[in-house]
């Protein structure tokens, strides 16, 4: 997905967790951190669904 569309709407676990595009702006680091987080935390629920089917 592009980043331009990545500007319009966040994910719940990106909203939960606080990445936020203010957040990105003052400390990216910390975003990306989040971002990582809630990335790694979404593929554990995927592949624990293709597992169970």
């Amino acid at each position: 997905m592009s980043p331009a569309f990545r500007d319009v709407e966040l994910t719940p676990e990106e909203q939960e967790a606080g990445a936020t595009e203010n957040l990105k702006a003052r400390d990216p680091m910390r975003w990306v951190g989040l971002m990582n987080c809630c990335k790694t935390q979404v593929e554990e629920i995927i592949f624990a669904e293709l597992i169970m089917i």
